[in-house]
């Protein structure tokens, strides 16, 4: 806890001086000068300023300072993303139900992070949050992507194991060695969220069904010049507002009978509940060896014939003796006798304490409160950054939509925690730790599908706005359909993880191709 908030102070120290420093600059009399010229001779040819310096936040016109504050921002996000996974694990030490916290409570605060970035991509006025909303659809799209690509080989290299004869991956081997035949097994768990992501699909051809019967109505050349801003795509049919409404309801809908399932079904619930309770079970004990060690190492060495070698042999004498009694009282059965005369304690020896469930409570509590403002807080500048990355306007930029600067950004800020996650389960090489990386990761698909995509449709439908992304909602589909299939097998092998792998890079090139000057898709 002490490193977070040290984190977060440094962090947010260093950007509000850079907002002191940005607003203390006062603007440039020649340039001011020039507008007002320009102005006065009906000369538009020089470029109005952006109101960069009358925002909250700093900001910036260059590319050097918008990436600046990209990184900072995107750093704050990530470490808020971390307090409130860790919070919400830590509501499974306070005693409540593995079911609600596993099923319920755990998948809706690791979306957080990427709804709320949809959310603020959409608030604004109309004019400014048609463009903005790229950074919506890019999250939504990248963060599905990125997990179901990235981690995805990551877990398959880390996590692999030598093959069995009989086609299912042995535990704990592997290590040393690297072979393309390798791999990992899972349970039948994942087949079954690979099963339930399909079905949460479903509401993406609502809106897209409805869309493609409007390029229909269209020619190819009208297409090209709306796709490119050469002509103006007008008012929208009344009815793809119906479908967003639709597409909205039925989001909402999978992500209560998503959650229902969730807490019917807690087999993986159960497993994360087991997980957490061993890893606080050996950090007590690592936590009392080190006490014991260090404490007869000093002792150790005030005696007069101690010697380093001496010191060490002791340190391992007392490891073995703790953790012999550990593995002992765990594995043998407790009689029903009368407890035999304690031996004295040792004089000085500490008393191990364990926290009580309130002040763990109120720690998850705070973890998750802190967590989820500073999301709340940073999420809009965040959105601001990664659109003025591509303004045409600045100074300097990037010259690239703002989908795609945000399908790569802001799903590594949101997802981070996720992603090591996933990763240290797989370096347990064991069966049931792949089996709940692999849930989770298409858990998380799930939750984009459900969540996320509803608030994006919530923003369309009540703003208003024009449906122009088709090529992104065939990109999202054909990633989740090709790498469901590939995982709904028993055992993966290290081979198949690149194809997996490369549709991260080809998801980007296929939106390109879509929207480019040959098929002109919006």
């Amino acid at each position: 806890m002490a490193f977070y908030r040290g984190t977060f102070a440094c962090f947010l120290a260093i950007v509000f001086f850079w907002a002191i420093a940005e607003s203390a600059q006062p603007p440039d009399p020649e340039y001011w000068g020039a507008i007002l010229d320009s102005e006065l001779d009906g000369n538009n040819s020089v470029k109005k300023p952006s109101n960069c310096t009358f925002k909250t936040f700093p900001c910036s016109q260059t590319l050097i300072g918008n990436l600046i504050l990209m990184f900072f921002y995107g750093v704050l996000l990530g470490s808020a993303a971390k307090l409130i996974a860790d919070g919400a694990e830590m509501l499974l030490d306070v005693g409540l139900p593995p079911a609600i916290i596993g099923g319920l409570v755990l998948p809706l605060l690791g979306a957080v992070p990427d709804a709320a970035i949809i959310i603020v991509s959409g608030m604004g006025p109309k004019s400014t949050v048609q463009t903005q909303l790229q950074v919506g659809m890019g999250t939504l799209a990248g963060s599905t992507i990125m997990l179901l690509t990235l981690p995805w080989l990551g877990s398959l290299i880390i996590g692999r194991c030598d093959i069995a004869a009989n086609g299912i991956a042995r535990d704990g081997t592997g290590q040393g060695r690297f072979s393309f035949q390798q791999g990992v097994s899972v349970l039948p768990d994942v087949k079954n969220g690979i099963v339930v992501m399909f079905l949460t699909c479903l509401p993406f051809f609502i809106i897209q069904g409805a869309d493609w019967h409007l390029m229909s109505t269209q020619s190819h050349d009208l297409l090209c010049n709306i796709t490119h801003g050469e002509a103006d795509s007008g008012t929208q049919p009344k009815y793809m507002s119906h479908a967003a409404l639709a597409t909205m309801i039925f989001c909402f809908m999978g992500l209560i009978a998503y959650m229902a399932f969730q807490v019917y079904d807690a087999t993986s619930a159960q497993r994360r509940a087991s997980k957490r309770k061993n890893e606080v079970t050996v950090r007590r004990i690592a936590a009392r060896f080190y006490q014991m060690t260090s404490r007869t190492a000093f002792q150790t060495n005030d005696a007069p014939d101690s010697g380093e070698s001496q010191s060490l042999l002791n340190q391992e004498g007392i490891q073995k003796k703790y953790f012999n009694a550990w593995k002992v009282r765990r594995a043998a059965p407790q009689p029903n006798v009368a407890p035999a005369a304690e031996p004295e304690k040792e004089e000085d020896e500490p008393e191990e304490k364990e926290e009580s469930k309130g002040v763990l409570a109120a720690k998850s509590a705070a973890m998750l409160a802190f967590g989820v403002a500073v999301v709340c807080v940073f999420s809009d500048p965040m959105c601001d950054v990664l659109t003025e990355l591509t303004n045409t306007d600045n100074e300097s930029y990037i010259p690239v939509k703002a989908f795609y600067v945000s399908f790569v950004v802001t799903p590594i800020c949101s997802n981070a925690s996720e992603l090591v996650s996933s990763l240290m389960f797989a370096a347990k090489r064991k069966r049931i730790n792949t089996t709940m990386t692999y849930s989770q990761l298409y858990g998380a698909a799930t939750m984009n599908n459900t969540l996320c995509l509803g608030v994006f449709m919530a923003l369309v439908y009540f703003k208003d706005l024009e449906w122009e992304y088709s090529a992104e909602v065939l990109v999202i589909l054909l990633v989740e359909l090709i790498v469901g299939i590939a995982g709904y097998r028993e055992t993966y092998r290290v081979w198949l993880g690149i194809p997996v792998v490369f549709l991260y890079v080809l998801a980007i090139v296929m939106v390109a191709v879509l929207e480019g000057p040959t098929i002109c898709w919006k």
